[in-house]
């Protein structure tokens, strides 16, 4: 019986999507520019006409190369199709443990299918038209199919590519940004000492916690300079920052440029609504 939990296929023009991890598996296609996939200890970029996919609850992290970077991004429920379809090709795929995410390369004959798979599902799902669930249906499948050639499904590695502790850290932080977080507070989620909280999350993250939070503060600051009307102070409030002053100048150390410049610069662009 069909689930219909393919939840979302969006079109990401800003070019960042901050360090998370999905219980589907998600597929990706640059439209435009150059992005970079943070992943496993990696940073690696990707071309227009190029993509990925990304295994299930697999921790990753994408930044714009270029400002006209735009990609779509298609994250597919695990419990699409019935039981025997999820128990033979779906959890085999997710739980095999060496593929934490697959490169496709737009001269490699099968990765072209899996490629126009992703573009043909995102258009459909934009148009909605009579039975675009059966087509995007049909294109997971296919996706799927050509996906287990660059999988080794008798993988005895069962290794979790990231330590759950620091799912848990990155998930609070994410529901907590824009109240103040404390290491305590971080330790005591990870079950760790304050010292060991720092080297493990800097072990998988590549940056301390407090750095994290920094970013990922900004970029949230970023989304509501554009995408709101709310006012400077109000995202620095909601954003989690001590003060205005502290939020324009890590601002402006990151960007190169004030809050208010930048929501200026993308009003003459056309990308504020």
């Amino acid at each position: 019986m069909l689930t219909y939990q393919y939840t979302n296929i969006s079109e990401t023009i800003l070019g960042y999507i901050p360090l998370h991890w999905h219980v589907e598996m998600q597929f990706v296609v640059v439209k435009k520019g150059i992005i970079e996939i943070r992943i496993n200890g990696n940073k690696i970029p990707v071309s227009k006409g190029e993509g990925f996919f990304i295994n299930s609850g697999i921790i990753h992290e994408i930044y714009a190369i270029t400002p006209d970077a735009t990609f779509i991004c298609w994250n597919v429920g695990i419990t699409l199709f019935d039981k025997h379809i999820q128990n033979k090709y779906i959890l085999p795929l997710i739980q095999e443990g060496s593929t934490p995410y697959v490169l496709l390369d737009p001269l490699h004959e099968k990765h072209i299918i899996i490629i126009e798979g992703i573009l043909r599902s995102f258009y459909v799902f934009k148009e909605q038209g009579k039975g675009f669930e059966l087509v995007i249906s049909s294109q997971y499948l296919l996706c799927l199919k050509e996906l287990f050639n660059e999988v080794n499904l008798h993988s005895s590695n069962n290794i979790p590519i990231y330590d759950q502790r620091v799912k848990k850290i990155l998930k609070y932080i994410h529901n907590n940004y824009h109240f103040q977080i404390s290491l305590e507070q971080l330790a005591e989620i990870a079950y760790l000492s304050k010292s060991e909280t720092i080297r493990l999350f800097k072990k998988h993250v590549g940056k301390t916690p407090f750095n994290y939070i920094l970013t990922y503060r900004l970029e949230r600051s970023i989304d509501l300079l554009i995408g709101t009307e709310s006012t400077i102070t109000e995202i620095s409030n909601e954003c989690g920052f001590s003060s205005v002053s502290y939020f324009i100048e890590k601002f402006k150390n990151s960007y190169d440029t004030t809050p208010k410049k930048f929501r200026k610069e993308k009003k003459v662009k056309g990308q504020v609504p």
